[in-house]
């Protein structure tokens, strides 16, 4: 799949997918997250303090379900992927408007200078389209 129709699948199937992370046991955690696309990278925004920012500090790799949804898009996506997080002053500041969030991050986060938001880019290293 090339970066076009990965994220056309996505979009067409939902805005929410589902994040799984580990922790240092090695034990999994999913969360919804709405990942915005830019660059051939995903991005959202946590705060610093939830659970999967903690299990990303530890380990960096992620994968990525959006389920199939009766009658909405074009099959079943799973995509894995590098995380790398963003938390700086600087970075916040930045990618207040450059991460391409699907939502509007002040209905969540107020501002940019809020310490506990931290924005987290994926790089994705396989995808597949089922259906």
């Amino acid at each position: 799949m090339n970066w076009e129709e990965l994220t056309e699948a996505a979009a067409a199937i939902s805005w929410v997918t589902n994040l799984a992370t580990a922790d240092d046991a090695g034990r999994p955690h999913v969360a919804a997250v709405s990942v915005g696309f830019t660059q051939e990278r995903m991005w959202f925004a946590s705060r610093g303090s939830s659970r999967k920012i903690r299990n990303l500090r530890l380990n960096q790799q992620v994968a990525l379900h959006w389920p199939v949804v009766t009658g909405t898009g074009p099959g079943e996506l799973f995509m894995r992927g590098t995380a790398r997080l963003h938390d700086s002053a600087e970075a916040r500041r930045r990618l207040w408007t450059e991460a391409n969030l699907a939502y509007d991050p002040a209905a969540f986060f107020q501002s940019p200078d809020n310490p506990d938001l931290v924005f987290v880019e994926i790089a994705p290293t396989y995808a597949s389209l089922l259906g």
